[in-house]
């Protein structure tokens, strides 16, 4: 085929159609502006929240990883009282040798032993003589004083020994990585998340890779165990019936957008902030980031969105929020909510590209669809240069 002038011509009205569909170049992600732009739509499937100084100051007290916060502090329930399913064991000496319950040694025998007997699913235990005594829901010594009282018409002044020899209702079930999963009875003392896993042999494996879940009822929460080793205020007391699980976890976050490495990236860190999750990706690509458009991906609880973002509205309805927090780096403040912006497991971090990196791009494509018409066009002056000798 002759190139011509009349051929070069199409080439050209092409070139300017792509030069006027530059937006739909080919991009990692979203821009900072259609981000912004699509979170004040009435309907927004998500919630855009700047971050500032005050904002992290509101989440800090909105940390959904907080056993203190889901159980509360106090002090366990009373481990010295009885329950149901317990085995007790009741001695029972006289003043006598003639007693009811001697064997003919007067005060210095061993006195009578009743066998052991679980407490009942009505909470009563049997004694001989005594009858039918209740036992779960009270101290051993209540127990000793209501069986002393019924056998005294019948013994010589009567003394009476209670004692548990197995705990089964003042218990937590610890399973999972530990050494030895099982029942854990508790003590008078009241017992800590952490004395009953030490309890059950500790962890099995290392403490970075590990969460402890705690559940109470219909009640679960579950976090870091180096979060809850380092922070005293996370060890809570246990309660009876509790269970505490320690999960193999390892925790994670997802890097996109205009950073020197897109990855997923696992931390041991207990406590990891932005800065340092980013420092594990090379930090932000020098020629492509847009420094107003460092973007965090995170699902949150309604509650926790209320605090923080009083007032905001999104689509959906439920216990869970998608939000998006954005930090801007062209604030020289930035750099410090960097440092204070604490990485959650699962957390998506997206760097925008910016403006002048899609200028660049299009460039790239100008220069790349002009070159093949340049080239057209010469190839066909030389044609018909030689067409005409």
């Amino acid at each position: 085929m002759k190139i011509t002038k009349k051929t070069v011509g199409p080439l050209a009205i092409s070139l300017s159609l792509a030069l006027s569909s530059c937006t739909g170049l080919p991009s990692s992600g979203p821009s900072a502006s259609a981000i912004s732009s699509a979170s004040s739509e009435r309907a927004a499937p998500y919630v855009l929240i700047p971050v500032t100084a005050t904002t992290l100051s509101l989440m800090s007290t909105a940390d959904p990883e907080k056993l203190s916060a889901t159980f509360g502090s106090g002090r366990q329930q009373s481990a010295s009282l009885i329950g149901i399913g317990d085995i007790v064991m009741v001695s029972i000496w006289e003043a006598s040798d003639n007693g009811l319950f001697s064997n003919g040694t007067g005060g210095k025998s061993g006195g009578t032993q009743i066998p052991e007997q679980p407490v009942g699913t009505d909470g009563m235990i049997s004694v001989p003589y005594a009858g039918q005594v209740r036992a779960a829901g009270r101290t051993p010594r209540q127990v000793k004083l209501d069986i002393e009282k019924a056998l005294t018409r019948m013994a010589v002044e009567p003394q009476v020994l209670v004692h548990v020899s197995k705990n089964v209702a003042n218990t937590v079930t610890v399973t999972g990585e530990v050494a030895q999963s099982g029942l854990v009875s508790l003590s008078p003392r009241a017992s800590r998340l952490l004395d009953v896993i030490a309890l059950a042999g500790g962890p099995r494996s290392e403490s970075q890779a590990l969460a402890v879940q705690v559940t109470r009822g219909s009640r679960s929460q579950t976090i870091a165990l180096e979060k809850l080793i380092s922070d005293p205020r996370e060890n809570i007391f246990v309660q009876p019936n509790d269970i505490v699980a320690l999960i193999r976890q390892p925790r994670s976050f997802t890097v996109f957008g205009a950073a020197m490495a897109n990855s997923s990236v696992q931390f041991d860190e207990p406590e990891l902030y932005l800065n340092q999750a980013l420092a594990k990706v090379g930090g932000l690509s020098d020629e492509r980031a847009d420094a107003k458009g460092v973007f965090i991906y995170r699902t949150e609880q309604a509650s926790a969105v209320a605090r923080i973002a009083p007032g905001r509205t999104y689509a959906g309805a439920g216990p869970f929020v998608n939000v998006i927090y954005q930090i801007d780096l062209k604030d020289p403040n930035g750099f410090f909510l960097l440092k204070s912006f604490r990485v959650q497991n699962r957390d998506l971090i997206y760097i925008a590209n910016s403006s002048l990196a899609e200028i660049r791009k299009f460039s790239t494509l100008v220069s790349t669809t002009a070159a093949p018409v340049a080239q057209a066009a010469a190839i066909g002056s030389v044609v018909n240069n030689l067409a005409t000798k």
